[in-house]
């Protein structure tokens, strides 16, 4: 074999080669940056639902306290689910210094919840939460106060009225109007025979975040899933909400 032989072998082998480091750097930076890119815009999305159920919570806020009788929010789907259920409960008692019952209420205060992707979202009775697997957390508070001797507890109950569930890729008109705003238990100040109010809930897809926040803001773990506020002056209301969720558009 000659200089130019060997020469033509060599150019051969270098193209071979670099054409080899193309083919698998181009293969490489496809499946690998496609995974990203899909990871990135799954992460967008939940975080876009969780944007959008914090102007949920404002939206039924502003039904709640009065500032109006119907709000609407629009919500984009991408591929999930939104519904409205209606299984968690919550339970309130009012109890004198001997631990005797004064009063008591069970509340079926629904959920709204949208799930993708193993998250599940939701608003519920004035919070709202995200879920990834086992593990929830509420980045909005409810209008619950345990301090100073005073405990004041605002239930939202979420009423279904028509459609309630929707799934597709479209954008949803989610509806809130009030139906009925009333205090369900009022004891004022020393003169009360009231000295704690106690709360409970089940069935909650949130039931580990809304312990925490429970202890977090003055009230005590009682165990078994029940909490304690120690108070003379006590406030329960509640405000029904009817909730309608046409299909997407």
């Amino acid at each position: 074999m000659n200089l130019r032989d060997d020469r033509s072998v060599s150019d051969v082998l270098a193209f071979v080669l670099v054409f080899s480091i193309i083919i698998t750097s181009v293969g490489l930076v496809y499946s690998v940056g496609f995974s990203s890119l899909s990871d990135f815009q799954e992460s967008e999305q939940k975080t876009n639902a969780a944007r959008a159920f914090d102007a949920f919570s404002t939206v039924f806020d502003d039904v709640q306290e009065g500032r109006a009788v119907a709000r609407n929010g629009e919500f984009r789907l991408n591929g999930g689910t939104i519904q409205l259920s209606q299984e968690s409960e919550f339970t309130l008692e009012a109890q004198d210094s001997g631990g005797g019952t004064l009063w008591s209420d069970t509340a079926t205060t629904g959920s709204l919840l949208y799930t993708v992707d193993g998250t599940t979202i939701g608003y519920e009775n004035g919070a709202a939460f995200r879920r990834d697997g086992d593990a929830s957390a509420m980045f909005d508070e409810p209008s619950f106060l345990c301090q100073g001797d005073r405990a004041v507890v605002s239930l939202v109950v979420l009423s279904p009225n028509n459609a309630t569930t929707q799934s597709g890729d479209g954008n949803v008109l989610v509806k809130a109007r009030e139906t009925r705003t009333e205090v369900l238990y009022s004891a004022q100040g020393s003169s009360s025979a009231a000295e704690s109010v106690n709360l409970s809930f089940s069935d909650s897809a949130f039931g580990d975040a809304w312990g925490r926040y429970l202890v977090d803001n003055g009230w005590s773990d009682l165990g078994s899933g029940e909490y304690g506020c120690s108070a003379d002056t006590v406030v329960v209301r509640v405000t029904v909400i009817d909730v309608e969720i046409p299909a997407p558009q």
